[in-house]
């Protein structure tokens, strides 16, 4: 069953709500305060992006958590030491990184801005 955040408006404290999809509110009260949804905090609680772009995880250029260690010691040798997380998603540190392993693993980047990698 899924988990569903609510914050509590005086507090912003989140409340965690486990319910079927089917049984899911639009909101929930607590001590007579109407707490609506928040979806950010649910995003957040599945290991989404932070609200800062930088340090970013790539979904888009993730590999099998098997082959996070192989990953990393080929972009070592290529010169863009790069992590990868237990679910084996790079970790880019600023967008000069980002853009560098892109290029060395040969990514297109279609929601890129100027300075990203684009096909050619």
């Amino acid at each position: 069953m899924p988990t569903y955040c609510f914050v509590h408006p005086k507090t912003k404290r989140i409340i965690e709500h486990v319910c079927m999809i089917s049984e899911r509110p639009e909101f929930i009260m607590m001590q007579g305060v109407k707490c609506e949804r928040c979806l950010a905090a649910e995003l957040a609680s599945q290991g989404g992006q932070q609200p800062s772009t930088w340090p970013m995880k790539s979904n888009a250029l993730a590999v099998h958590p098997s082959q996070r260690n192989e990953y990393m010691q080929f972009a070592e040798r290529n010169g863009v030491s790069t992590e990868f997380d237990k679910r084996g998603r790079p970790v880019f540190r600023t967008a000069k990184h980002r853009k560098q392993y892109a290029e060395l693993v040969g990514a297109t980047d279609f929601d890129g801005g100027y300075s990203d990698p684009h096909s050619k």
